[in-house]
């Protein structure tokens, strides 16, 4: 990957992203030093800032060539190129000065492990019986042995639940070390447990890059993931990777390109599309051969994929935490609390106490007020949680009710013949699972799309908008205090609400720090949805799925129809599929209030985080000015040398909040400008 000066590129980011880490240290230093209540948070943001990483998932059906696109990426054969499907496991390719692998545990574990686990791997899970299980380190050589299935394993095998969450491999290479991190998902062709993998990862990514093969371009599960999970929880951050491009005739070659381009702007307006040869791109980086590396296609790749993280999403990672530290700088400490303290500090001790005494019953009511809103705010996000209850309850019975319906005109393409075996049974029962799973995916992204996200937007909207106007209130009471405080100079219409309570690590616990500059309650409503539709709806769409397991449907219905349907039946189709209903939808409505309740429960949790943000943001505000005024009247006790040394180093940490503002700008300029 060092064709483009991708390493350059790089390098670059990385000295932004340092600069602004020691920006963020010393603005930790200097709000300590005011007795602000960001210390904390902007120590945090700091690490957060230095170690972030770009993180890229790589995903795909299987047998599209993922694994050797990986290492053709890497320059270096780092992943095996499985020939056989990996169990439902994600590794992570990381920067480490030396080559080891750590493989991590499911907690819990599930309740049926398949066979012919690793025993390393089983004996390291005995010793834990009952408790969480600590990583284990394992031979770089013997990953396979880990996350293959085994050559034979049988239906029920392939099916089950890995024991594993992940394995980091952790190897010296340059592209790593310059904060690059490779995700590896599982197959997307495989079941429903590898492709929930996967989807619990992607809101965790800065690019997704999907393999497709050449020879089989555009398949039609690649197509509905593209469509459904990818577009359909808007994530636009998408690179369509053509592999084996090289084994089309050249003549052929400008067609299948114009269809792949063709077919995915049916979903995407403008979709990114690479064609290219990863064996060839790794053989050439293996052996030095430049010539075929350009041959391979991957350089056009890596150029816009280094771009489009160090440009569009390395500005923005480190854009918003600079914009947010620079209000944080100019407008709190600038503009209220060092002139406060100022102010307070040229008084008299029995100024500052009286007006201690005159504030001291407003901060106490403010503080009530703080407390019945929030219980207010409780009450409105207990009662939505209720709402969306209903709703999913609503949608798992409308499921329950189109099962038949479904399941009535299908018509299988297995057949079950003149005498029905348990092998055609089997099939039979797998393929109709399998459409019913199709057409639950579709109704639940519908459902998720027409409904729920904007059932969410419309109850965030609602419970923030009445927050913004009530907590609005109480900051005005407190810019009053400030007025009593500072005098009339101070200006009490200096910082927005939601920028006043948007948190430094995130914007209001969305992960959007710009969302505090620009969205307004709309702009959160909006968000809040977004990311709870994917995330919790995404989980629910997988529950029910999970419900509808081939191996579990197998397990109940074969042996007893087999039994009862006698020789020759010529409706033996029939009675499988009235069975096959009759426990699908058995096992739907078993599960719909657990159902219902997880997913009302995950929404709940995502309001509940932007209350938290409100509340504790105005509780710092009142305790800041509650222990400024407590500080000022100890260092007038001790005496008017502490006074003076106080004042002296208000006038210091003034002149080093303009250093780094004008680092600050210099930085946000150059990313901005970039």
């Amino acid at each position: 990957m060092e064709n483009y000066n991708v390493l350059d590129n790089l390098k670059e980011y990385q000295k932004n992203q340092k600069e602004l880490a020691e920006i963020l240290k010393g603005a930790s230093e200097v709000t300590s030093e005011l007795n602000m209540s960001k210390e904390e948070e902007l120590a945090d943001l700091s690490t957060k800032v230095m170690n972030d990483t770009f993180k890229i998932m790589v995903t795909g059906t299987f047998k599209n060539g993922k694994s050797t696109f990986i290492n053709a990426l890497l320059g270096e054969e780092i992943l095996p190129a499985y020939a056989l499907p990996c169990t439902a496991v994600i590794n992570e390719v990381k920067y480490g000065s030396q080559k080891k692998a750590v493989l991590y545990f499911r907690n819990p574990l599930p309740k049926e492990l398949p066979e012919n686990l690793a025993e390393k791997a089983v004996r390291h899970m005995k010793k834990y019986q009952g408790r969480p299980i600590p990583p284990l380190d394992i031979p770089y050589d013997e990953i396979e042995d880990y996350v293959v299935i085994p050559m034979g394993a049988d239906e029920k095998q392939i099916k089950l639940q890995s024991p594993y969450e992940k394995v980091e491999l952790f190897y010296p290479l340059e592209i790593l070390k310059n904060g690059v991190e490779i995700i590896d998902s599982p197959g997307l062709n495989e079941d429903e447990t590898r492709t929930r993998v996967t989807m619990d990862y992607l809101a965790k990514v800065d690019a997704i890059l999907y393999v497709l093969n050449a020879n089989a371009i555009c398949a039609g599960d690649e197509m509905k993931f593209v469509e459904k999970d990818l577009k359909g929880n808007s994530f636009d951050s998408v690179f369509f990777v053509v592999n084996r491009f090289d084994q089309i005739r050249a003549r052929e070659q400008p067609q299948i390109r114009q269809y792949a381009e063709l077919k995915l702007k049916e979903i995407y307006p403008q979709p990114e599309v690479f064609c290219i040869s990863a064996l060839n791109a790794l053989d050439g980086r293996l052996d030095n051969d430049d010539d075929l590396i350009e041959k391979s296609g991957m350089s056009p790749l890596e150029k816009r994929l280094t771009e489009f993280l160090t440009k569009e999403k390395g500005k923005a990672k480190l854009a918003s935490p600079a914009k947010k530290v620079r209000q944080i700088l100019s407008t709190e400490a600038l503009k209220l609390v060092i002139p406060r303290e100022r102010a307070l500090l040229e008084s008299s001790l029995d100024d500052v106490k009286e007006k201690y005494a005159r504030i001291q019953p407003q901060l106490a009511l403010a503080q009530k007020e703080k407390e019945q809103k929030e219980l207010e705010m409780q009450a409105k996000i207990e009662k939505s949680g209720r709402k969306f209850e209903r709703l999913a309850k609503k949608q798992m019975s409308d499921m329950v009710n189109s099962v038949p319906v479904w399941i009535e005109e299908y018509t299988p393409s297995t057949s079950l013949g003149f005498l029905p075996s348990k092998k055609k049974t089997e099939n039979a029962v797998s393929e109709i699972s399998d459409y019913l799973k199709d057409k639950i995916r579709d109704a639940q992204s519908d459902w998720q799309k027409e409904v729920l996200t904007p059932a969410i937007e419309e109850e965030a909207d609602s419970i923030f908008s009445a927050a913004e106007k009530d907590f609005s209130k109480i900051y005005s009471d407190i810019d009053e205090i400030n007025v009593e405080l500072i005098g009339k100079d101070y200006d009490t219409n200096t910082v927005p609400f939601w920028q006043r309570v948007a948190g430094v690590a995130g914007g209001l616990a969305l992960g959007d720090i710009g969302l505090a500059f620009s969205g307004g309650v709309n702009g959160i409503g909006k968000e809040l949805a977004q990311t709870a539709a994917f995330e919790i709806g995404a989980g629910f769409v997988l529950g029910l799925l999970g419900m509808l397991n081939p191996i579990t449907l197998i397990g109940v219905i074969v042996g007893s129809f087999l039994l009862n349907i006698g020789k020759g039946s010529s409706r033996a189709m029939e009675k499988l599929k009235a069975k096959v209903c009759e426990e699908a939808v058995k096992s739907i409505s078993e599960k719909a209030e657990e159902q219902a309740k997880d997913l009302a429960d995950g929404i709940e949790r995502k309001l509940n985080e932007v209350k938290g943000q409100i509340v504790d943001s105005l509780s710092k505000e009142l305790k800041d000015i509650e222990n400024q005024l407590q500080n000022v009247i100890e260092d007038k006790r001790r005496g008017e040398q502490d006074v003076e040394a106080r004042k002296a180093s208000l006038i210091k940490s003034e002149a080093r909040i303009h250093e780094l503002n004008a680092e600050l700008d210099a930085l946000i300029f150059a990313l901005v400008g970039a």
